[in-house]
């Protein structure tokens, strides 16, 4: 009889994880048909360095030094471009990008390389199936499927291995940082650049050359950060030069380590979360167990670290069967709800309190800083781009490619039928706007926020203001197609105190993330300097730089026939010293 149970128990188990194998399947399948008509074009490599001249105005005499951008790449894999094909906007193959600006030559002077040689040499000979993606589908049978899910489950149990000897066998390509810390071990001295992205993994890269060096994990700063995932965006503190992060380990129970790392490497370990610690009810806080939510960055002020936890996270055991980060969420539609758990920056003080508020989603923020009230109570106040719900992880496949009109959405399938399968709606409508720019107010017994922009992403701000109240905000504005137009981002400024914006637009060119250069000497002065960003067209990609007063142009570089798309950049001056650091 005993036998008996326990086969029927064996027997049933079984089928249950077939279906929900079967059940991924189909969600893969149709993931993978609203995305399959999705346009990409290859950026080449610029391996040796070409001087490109100014076509438009002159560089400010006080401007040197050398922007870092990185970004998706290739998505047409192979010698014929047509070997392996990549569907979807964040999981082109990373190019590091790089531009230095010279007013003595009033040029500049770029390069790009490609980290992830061997990612797509392995794609491209067919050895890729047990590979993750964030979006990415892959053209698997069934029976493919099963073993990738078996080689998946050898790396959770075995853990992830990094080559010593093969610093291109990773995709990490989300930010550009200067003047990382080193690890404690490393005893080299040369300037220092990494790229990173929301797994716990980054990737030494050469300042110069942009050859990759090393691919490492934080557990090289030190042995207890051994977490999953990170955030692709740290936290910079420009007076005490300390950077701030997490590692956020899955499962069974999900843990968030926060910690710091001094200029020298020092590690300090200031929490270890697996409970939300709710304002007012201790016993409550008890059964509140956090979920792994999708944490692309958080907030610090002079003395707190805020890291959000959205009603989007990943679900159950579903990342290790689909092998994809965005088929692996699930937006809870039913009561969505943010906390902001707020950490000391102290070891002595750890976690203080978790603060829920309404659900939303951010991939970015702004500033943020903190005071005390007239009662001496502790206040944070945060800036952040924010949607109202998940959807928007669905929206962005298309992230990098522009249409003269509306009319592309009948590619979309119309006629399918909508639904929710995860709180999302799939398939997505074509993205329409970005998110609003809200202001939260964070005390320890609740939150509230107004809204200081709508249609708001990748904001920006100078170095200078950070940790303390400012006044104004660089990003970009998504701009619909009209009367045959494209789909665009422009650049714009926001001023925080009066809710004015004022925007730099082309009509026939989409720009990236603005980076804001302040003019040495003019810190005074909030908005002195310059604003340096990426235009793409159909002529090709231009550097452009913006007075951040006004947002005319000051001046622009072709950089070659040839479309450069990218999430994020840094800057830093000529003797290699952080300016704005991302």
């Amino acid at each position: 009889m005993i036998t008996l149970a326990i086969l029927s128990l064996v027997t049933y188990l079984a089928h249950r994880c077939w279906t929900h194998f079967r059940t991924q399947f189909a969600f893969l399948q149709r993931i993978k048909a609203y995305q399959a008509l999705t346009p990409f074009s290859n950026t080449p490599q610029v391996l040796d360095p070409v001087w490109t001249p100014l076509q438009y105005g002159s560089i400010p005499p006080w401007l040197n030094g050398v922007m870092y951008r990185v970004g998706p790449g290739r998505y047409n894999l192979g010698s014929d471009d047509n070997s392996y094909m990549i569907k979807h906007a964040f999981d082109g193959m990373p190019f590091m990008h790089r531009f230095e600006l010279s007013a003595k030559q009033q040029a500049v002077r770029y390069n790009s390389r490609h980290l992830a040689e061997s990612v797509e040499r392995d794609l491209v000979q067919g050895h890729g199936k047990q590979m993750a993606f964030f979006g990415h589908v892959q053209e698997l049978s069934l029976w493919d499927m099963m073993g990738a899910v078996a080689s998946r489950f050898k790396i959770v149990v075995n853990g992830l291995k990094i080559p010593d000897n093969d610093a291109s066998a990773a995709m990490v390509g989300v930010t550009a940082t200067p003047n990382y810390p080193r690890p404690l071990a490393w005893t080299t001295k040369d300037p220092f650049l990494v790229a990173k992205t929301d797994l716990n993994l980054l990737q030494q890269v050469h300042p110069e050359s942009l050859e990759p060096k090393k691919l490492y994990k934080y557990g090289e700063y030190d042995s207890r950060i051994q977490g999953d995932l990170s955030a692709a965006h740290h936290q910079y503190d420009p007076v005490t030069e300390e950077v701030f992060n997490f590692s956020l380990k899955l499962g069974p129970v999900p843990k968030l380590t926060v910690f710091s790392i001094s200029s020298t490497g020092q590690v300090s370990i200031l929490a270890e979360i697996t409970h939300r610690k709710l304002p007012g009810n201790s016993s409550k806080s008890s059964n509140s167990r956090i979920r792994p939510s999708y944490i692309h960055s958080f907030f610090l002020t002079r003395n707190y670290i805020v890291i959000p936890e959205y009603p989007l996270y990943y679900e159950g055991l579903d990342f290790l069967i689909t092998g994809n980060a965005m088929a692996s969420m699930r937006w809870d539609d039913h009561a969505p709800t943010t906390y902001f758990h707020v950490i000391g920056r102290r070891p002595d003080i750890g976690h203080v309190v978790s603060i829920p508020t309404n659900g939303f989603y951010s991939f970015h923020g702004a500033n943020a800083w903190d005071s005390v009230d007239m009662d001496g109570n502790p206040v944070i106040e945060l800036d952040v781009c924010a949607f109202p719900d998940g959807d928007i992880l669905y929206q962005l496949h298309t992230f990098g490619t522009f249409w003269r009109s509306m009319d592309a959405t009948t590619m979309m399938a119309t006629a399918v039928l909508k639904d929710k399968p995860k709180g999302m709606t799939l398939p997505p409508k074509r993205q329409d706007s970005f998110g609003d720019l809200r202001r939260y107010r964070v005390t320890w017994s609740g939150a509230s926020y107004r809204t200081l922009a709508t249609n708001i992403e990748f904001a920006r701000f100078s170095q200078h203001y950070a940790l303390k109240p400012y006044r104004y905000v660089w990003g970009c504005q998504f701009k619909k197609p009209l009367n045959g137009e494209y789909e665009r981002y422009a650049v714009v400024k926001v001023d925080l105190d009066t809710g004015a914006i004022t925007q730099h637009d082309s009509t026939h060119m989409t720009f990236s993330e603005p980076i804001f250069v302040p003019k040495p000497g003019s810190e005074e002065q909030e908005d002195e300097g310059v604003v340096v960003c990426l235009g793409t067209s159909d002529e090709g990609s231009y550097l452009v730089l913006l007075d951040a007063k006004t947002m005319e142009k000051v001046a622009q570089s072709h950089l070659g026939p040839f479309s450069i798309s990218t999430f994020h950049g840094s800057f830093v001056d000529e003797e290699f010293q952080n300016v704005s650091i991302n």
